[in-house]
């Protein structure tokens, strides 16, 4: 049998190791305990935070297992069907999830390329999480402004396209962020304050709202 998980253990007070911080970061641990189980290629499969009572463990280590093997089959499967849309969207959302951005590249790039009319359902949310993943690269990453322009051509690719998907509205507010991370505060005000007037989430709504007043202070301090 494959080995399916990695154990990594980490003390966050041991500064003599500062691969410690590096995992903490990667697997980005909240609190403490946390148990992450990673694939042999570094990938996050499951998260449990927090204690649980050894007896509580044993599902929680099955549900990590299922979800491993459900993700080889898929794999498996597009072995044998390399231009399968669908599962080259679910291939490259999962590496997403795993935070595997360059795993995720080539299945997203197929899934765009066999389903331009978005049969699959899955290309608005797979633009979404490409730009939230390169979102997440822009603070301090030497390629800041590639990843900056590659997070905003999917979020808007999302806005231009797709305006009846569920990521609609999370993606106009993800774009409004990007725009406020990178200081370009003009922009994130236009699309917030558009957010925040025609929103049908309350929850995205309020969420605009509250970033909109943040992002106004910023560019007023300047």
């Amino acid at each position: 049998m494959s080995k399916k998980f990695v154990t990594i253990k980490v003390n966050p007070e041991d500064s003599e190791h500062p691969e410690n911080r590096e995992a903490l970061a990667r697997y980005e641990v909240p609190g403490y305990p946390t148990i992450v189980f990673a694939s042999p290629d570094g990938g996050t499969i499951a998260k449990q935070v927090g204690f649980i009572n050894p007896d509580e463990f044993v599902p929680v280590i099955e549900a990590a297992l299922a979800k491993e093997e459900a993700f080889q089959e898929k794999l498996a499967e597009l072995e044998k069907t390399p231009d399968d849309a669908k599962l080259n969207a679910q291939l490259a959302l999962t590496y997403l999830e795993r935070k595997q951005l360059e795993k995720a590249l080539p299945l997203s790039k197929k899934a765009f390329e066999h389903d331009p009319r978005n049969r699959t359902e899955l290309i608005p949310n797979l633009h979404n999480q490409l730009g939230l993943a390169y979102g997440m690269l822009i603070e301090g990453q030497e390629n800041a402004d590639v990843y900056f322009e590659k997070a905003v051509t999917h979020f808007r690719a999302v806005i231009d396209t797709y305006p009846k998907s569920d990521v609609y509205e999370p993606a106009q507010y993800y774009l409004g962020t990007t725009y406020a991370v990178k200081g370009h505060f003009e922009e994130a005000i236009a699309v917030l304050e558009k957010l925040v007037h025609h929103a049908t989430d309350e929850n995205i709504r309020q969420s605009a709202e509250a970033q909109l007043e943040h992002v106004k202070d910023l560019a007023n301090s300047k």
